[in-house]
C-alpha cells in the first residue's frame, strides 16, 4: 500500500471523511502558501516591487494552482462538467480571501511593530499570520459553495 493509501485508510478519516477532506485542503493549502511565498520573495528581494504589488500577482497564481489541485483532488470534481462555474465561484471565494488575507497583512506591516523581532522580514510573518487566519473561510466557503454538490 501506497503512503497517500495507507493515510486515507486511517480509521479516523475512514469514520469522518470530511476530516480526511480538510486535510487535503490544508495540503493544497500548504502548496499555495509556496507558490505565494516563492513569487511573493522573488518580486520583492529581487525584482523591488512594492509589498502590496507583489502580494497581489503572488496570491492571484496561487488561487490558480489551488484551483487546480482542489478541483481534481481534493474534492474530486474533475469530471464535473461545471470547471467553468466553479472556477468562478473559486475565485469569488479566493478574492474575498484575498482581501481579508491583504488587510491583515497591512494592519500588521504598517502598525504592529512586528519588525522590532522580525526585522526585514515582518512582511513574512505578516502574511502567514494572515493566511492561517484565512484557512477556514477560505475552506468553507469552497466546500459549501464552489465544489458542493
Amino acid at each position: 500500500m501506497g503512503f497517500w493509501q495507507n493515510i486515507e485508510q486511517r480509521q479516523i478519516f475512514l469514520k469522518h471523511p470530511t476530516y480526511l477532506e480538510f486535510f487535503k485542503f490544508s495540503i493544497v493549502g500548504l502548496s499555495g502558501t509556496t507558490v505565494d511565498f516563492g513569487i511573493y520573495a522573488i518580486l520583492t528581494r529581487l525584482a523591488h516591487f512594492y509589498f502590496l504589488q507583489a502580494a497581489a500577482i503572488s496570491v492571484f497564481i496561487a488561487i490558480i494552482n489551488n484551483f487546480l489541485l482542489n478541483k481534481y483532488w481534493t474534492f474530486k470534481k474533475g469530471q464535473s462538467g461545471r470547471g467553468r462555474s466553479e472556477y468562478v465561484k473559486f475565485f469569488i471565494v479566493s478574492i474575498i480571501n484575498y482581501f481579508i488575507n491583504i488587510g491583515i497583512t497591512f494592519v500588521i506591516v504598517k502598525y504592529s511593530h512586528a519588525e522590532v523581532i522580525f526585522g526585514t522580514y515582518n512582511d513574512f510573518f505578516a502574511k502567514v499570520v494572515a493566511i492561517t487566519l484565512v484557512l477556514f473561510s477560505n475552506y468553507f466557503g469552497n466546500k459549501m459553495w464552489t465544489f458542493n454538490n
